[in-house]
C-alpha cells in the first residue's frame, strides 16, 4: 500500500514541488552569496589600496629620513586595521626593512601561507628634497583573508536558512493548492475509469468536476467517452464478426477438402520442379566454390609472384657469377706453372682434386639452366593462377572463334603430329565480345588436356553450333575418359590424375574461371574409356 502511495501523481508532485524548492532556494542563496562575498572582499582590498596610497607619503618620507620610530608608527597603525597580519617598509638600493607584525616566517609556514595576501604600494623619494620623483623603496602589507569575512559566514547561513524556510512555505502552500484543485479531481476521475466494466463501456461516462472545468480535461473526457463508445461499437461487430466467422468456417471445411484433393494432384508436378531446382542448386554451388577458390588462387599467384621474380633475377646474376668464377679459375690454372713456389703448387691442386674443379664447370651450367626451366614452370603455374582474378578491367575485342582455334592448334603444333589427328568443324563461327588471350589458353588448355588424355595417340574433333544467344564450341577426344568422381574434381584447382611434375591441375580451373568471367559456360560429358567432350558456351551479346 505503502509503495503505492508514493508512486501516485499526488505523492511525486509533492516530492517534485519540495525537492526543486529547496534545491532552487539554496542555488539562488548561493549565487547571492557568492556575490555579497565578492563585492564585500573587493571593497575592502580597495579600502586596504587606498589607505596604502594614503601612507605612501609619510613612509617615503620617513623612510628617506631613516625615522625608525615615524616608520614604526606608521607600520603599527597599519596592523589596527581589519585583516591585516603584517607590514613592511622595505628600501630598493640597500634592502633595508622595516617591518610589524608576523614575520617572513610565519607567513611562509605550510598550510597557512595561502590565505595571506599581499598589496603594496611603491615609496617615491619625497617632492621638498627633489622633483625626480625616484623611487626608493615599497610599502607592503599582508591580509589574512579569513579574517577579511569575520562574520560573513554566519550571516551567510541566516540568509540560506530563511530563503530555504520561504521556499518551503511557498511549495507547502502550492502543494496543497494543488492537491484541492488538480491531483485529487484526477484522482476520482481515474477512479471511475478504472470502474468501467470492459464488457459493457457505455453504461459508464466520465465528467470532469467543476474546479477542472474549461481546462484541457474536458478534451480528453470528451475524447475518453467518444472512444468508449467506439469500444461498445467495436464489440458489437466483433460478437457478428464472430457469428459469420462460424459460418465461414463451415464453408471452409468444405472448400478445404476440395482443395486438398487439388494440391494432391499438384504434388507430382511439384516434385520434378523440385528436383529441376536440386540441379540448379548444384550448379550454384559448384560456381561458388570456384569463385572463392579462384579469390584464393589470385590471392596465392599475387603473393608468391613477387619472391619468384627476385628468385628469377638472382639466378640470372648468379649465372653470371658462376661463369667468371670458373673463368678466373682456368685462368688461375693456367698461370700454375709459372709459381716457383712449388709447395704452394701441390696445394693449389689438392684443393682444386678436392672441390672437384672439373666437375662443378661441367656441372654448374646445367644446374643455373634447370633451376631456370623449374622457375619458368612456376611463373607459368603463376600466370595461369592469376586468370581467377576478375577480367573486368581488361580489354575486350570482338573477334572470330575459329580464328583463335587455329592460333590454339598452331601452337600445341598439333597438326605435325603424326599420333594426334585434329578435324574441326567449326563452319564460320560468328564473332563474340572477348578478351582473345584469356579464349586461347582456355582452347590451349581443352586442347592440351585432350592430347594427355591419349599417350598412344587418337583423334581430336573440333565442332561448333550457333544458337540465338549463345555460340558453342564442342571439343573431344578418344582418350582414356574420366570416372564420375574425377569429373566432379575436374575444376577444382591443382587437381590431377598425373604423375607428379607432369601436371599442375589447372588446365580445366583456369578454362572453367575464365569462361564464368566472360559471362559463359563450361559443361564435362565424359566415361571411362570412351574419351571426353568439352563444351564452351559464348554469349552472343
Amino acid at each position: 500500500m505503502s509503495a503505492g502511495r508514493l508512486s501516485s501523481i499526488e505523492s511525486k508532485l509533492t516530492l517534485y514541488v519540495l525537492l526543486f524548492s529547496i534545491l532552487f532556494g539554496v542555488l539562488f542563496s548561493a549565487v547571492q552569496i557568492g556575490v555579497d562575498y565578492a563585492g564585500e572582499s573587493r571593497r575592502f582590498f580597495e579600502n586596504t589600496a587606498q589607505l596604502l596610497e594614503r601612507q605612501s607619503g609619510p613612509a617615503a618620507l620617513s623612510l628617506y629620513n631613516y625615522d625608525n620610530s615615524t616608520m614604526q608608527t606608521i607600520l603599527d597603525s597599519l596592523l589596527l586595521n581589519q585583516a591585516i597580519v603584517a607590514a613592511a617598509i622595505v628600501e630598493e638600493s640597500t634592502g633595508f626593512e622595516k617591518r610589524a607584525g608576523l614575520g617572513q616566517e610565519q607567513l611562509a609556514q605550510k598550510g597557512q601561507a595561502f590565505y595571506y595576501r599581499a598589496q603594496s604600494v611603491s615609496l617615491l623619494e619625497p617632492s621638498i628634497y627633489s622633483h625626480n620623483h625616484r623611487l626608493i623603496g615599497r610599502l607592503e602589507v599582508w591580509v589574512d583573508t579569513r579574517l577579511t569575512r569575520q562574520g560573513f559566514e554566519r550571516r551567510a547561513m541566516l540568509t540560506l536558512a530563511l530563503d530555504v524556510l520561504r521556499n518551503v512555505a511557498l511549495a507547502v502552500v502550492l502543494i496543497l493548492v494543488f492537491r484541492v484543485r488538480l491531483t485529487r479531481p484526477v484522482k476520482r476521475l481515474m477512479n471511475r475509469l478504472m470502474e468501467i466494466d470492459p464488457r459493457n463501456p457505455q453504461r459508464g461516462s466520465l465528467v470532469v468536476e467543476k474546479p477542472l472545468r474549461h481546462s484541457e480535461l474536458d478534451d480528453l473526457v470528451s475524447k475518453m467517452n467518444t472512444l468508449l463508445l467506439a469500444m461498445q461499437r467495436e464489440i458489437g461487430q466483433r460478437q457478428d464478426a464472430e457469428n459469420r466467422v462460424r459460418q465461414l468456417n463451415e464453408q471452409l471445411e468444405e472448400k478445404v477438402r476440395a482443395r486438398t484433393q487439388a494440391l494432391h494432384d499438384s504434388n507430382s508436378q511439384l516434385q520434378s520442379s523440385i528436383d529441376e531446382l536440386q540441379r540448379t542448386q548444384d550448379l550454384l554451388l559448384q560456381a561458388q566454390r570456384m569463385a572463392s577458390l579462384g579469390h584464393l588462387a589470385a590471392g596465392m599467384a599475387h603473393e608468391i609472384n613477387n619472391p619468384i621474380a627476385v628468385v628469377y633475377s638472382n639466378i640470372a646474376t648468379l649465372s653470371e657469377y658462376l661463369t667468371e668464377l670458373i673463368r678466373l679459375a682456368d685462368q688461375y690454372r693456367e698461370a700454375e706453372h709459372q709459381i716457383a713456389d712449388k709447395a704452394l703448387v701441390t696445394a693449389l691442386v689438392a684443393m682444386r682434386q678436392d672441390i672437384d674443379m672439373d666437375f662443378v664447370r661441367d656441372d654448374a651450367p646445367d644446374l643455373v639452366r634447370t633451376s631456370k626451366q623449374s622457375l619458368e614452370r612456376v611463373r607459368k603455374i603463376v600466370s595461369e593462377l592469376r586468370t581467377f582474378a576478375d577480367s573486368e578491367n581488361q580489354h575486350k575485342e570482338t573477334v572470330s572463334l575459329d580464328d583463335i582455334m587455329d592460333e590454339a592448334i598452331r601452337e600445341l603444333d598439333l597438326n605435325n603430329n603424326r599420333r594426334v589427328n585434329v578435324y574441326r568443324y567449326l563452319q564460320q563461327l560468328p564473332q563474340v565480345v572477348c578478351i582473345p588471350e584469356q579464349v586461347r589458353l582456355v582452347f590451349r588448355n581443352i586442347l592440351h588436356n585432350a592430347q594427355d588424355a591419349m599417350p598412344e595417340g587418337g583423334t581430336i574433333e573440333v565442332a561448333g553450333e550457333v544458337h540465338d544467344d549463345w555460340v558453342d564450341v564442342m571439343v573431344k577426344d578418344s582418350g582414356t575418359g574420366m570416372s564420375s568422381e574425377d569429373m566432379s574434381c575436374a575444376i577444382n584447382p591443382f587437381f590431377t590424375r598425373k604423375e607428379i611434375g607432369e601436371g599442375t591441375g589447372l588446365g580445366l580451373t583456369v578454362a572453367y574461371n575464365i569462361m564464368v568471367n566472360h559471362g559463359g559456360e563450361l559443361h564435362i560429358d565424359s566415361s571411362p574409356g570412351k574419351g571426353t567432350m568439352i563444351t564452351l558456351r559464348f554469349p552472343r551479346h
